[in-house]
C-alpha cells in the first residue's frame, strides 16, 4: 500500500474507526451522524464556490470550520485525548450574532419561499435540510451517549442560520421571491 494513499483498507469489512482508536459499524449512529454533518459542509461548500460574495464566502468558511470541529468531536467520543480543539461559546455566539445581522440586512419574506432562485441559495437551502436530519440524528445519539449541549445547540442554530443566507444570497441579488402558495 501506498504510504501517501488515504485507503487504509481498514473498513472493507463494514467497520470505521474513531479517533480513539475504536471500530464500529460503518452504519452506527455516530457515524451516520457526522456523516450527515459532513454532507451539510460539502453542500455549504458548493454555496460558496458558486458565490461571487466575499461577506458570504467568509461567513461560510467559518461555518464549515465550525463543523469541521463538531465532526471531530463526533469522531472522538470520551474519554477521548485526541481533539486539540472544540467548538466553543463563542463559536455559537458568532452564529447568533451573524443571524442577528442577516435578519437586519434583508427584507424578510412573510410566506414559505419556493427554494431555487440562485444555485448559491438553492445549495444553501439543501445544506439546511440536511443539518435539520443531522439534528435529528444527533438528539437520538445524545439519547444513548453523552453530546455536549453547545454541540445541540449549535446545530440547532445553523439550520436557522443557513435559511437566512439563502435568502441574504437571493436579496443581495434582486431576486424576486416565489411563494409556496399561489397568490
Amino acid at each position: 500500500m501506498n504510504e501517501k494513499s488515504i485507503s487504509t483498507k481498514k473498513g472493507d469489512q463494514g467497520t470505521t474507526g474513531l479517533l480513539n482508536g475504536q471500530r464500529i459499524k460503518k452504519y452506527s449512529l455516530r457515524p451516520e451522524t457526522y456523516g450527515t454533518i459532513d454532507e451539510a459542509a460539502s453542500f455549504i461548500g458548493l454555496a460558496r464556490a458558486k458565490s461571487e460574495n466575499e461577506d458570504l464566502q467568509h461567513r461560510l468558511i467559518m461555518i464549515q470550520r465550525h463543523l469541521y470541529l463538531i465532526n471531530a468531536e463526533l469522531a472522538c467520543p470520551s474519554p477521548c485525548g485526541q481533539l486539540e480543539k472544540k467548538i466553543e461559546q463563542g463559536d455559537l455566539e458568532k452564529i447568533e450574532k451573524l443571524e442577528s445581522e442577516i435578519e437586519l440586512e434583508l427584507e424578510f419574506p412573510k410566506k414559505f419561499v419556493l427554494y431555487g432562485e440562485r444555485m448559491v441559495s438553492a445549495h444553501l437551502d439543501v445544506a439546511r435540510a440536511v443539518i435539520r436530519r443531522a439534528e435529528r440524528r444527533l438528539v437520538e445519539l445524545s439519547d444513548c451517549e453523552t453530546i455536549r449541549p453547545l454541540v445541540l445547540k449549535y446545530i440547532n442554530r445553523l439550520s436557522d442560520v443557513l435559511y437566512l443566507l439563502a435568502r441574504y444570497d437571493e436579496f443581495s441579488n434582486n431576486c424576486e421571491y416565489r411563494f409556496a402558495a399561489e397568490e
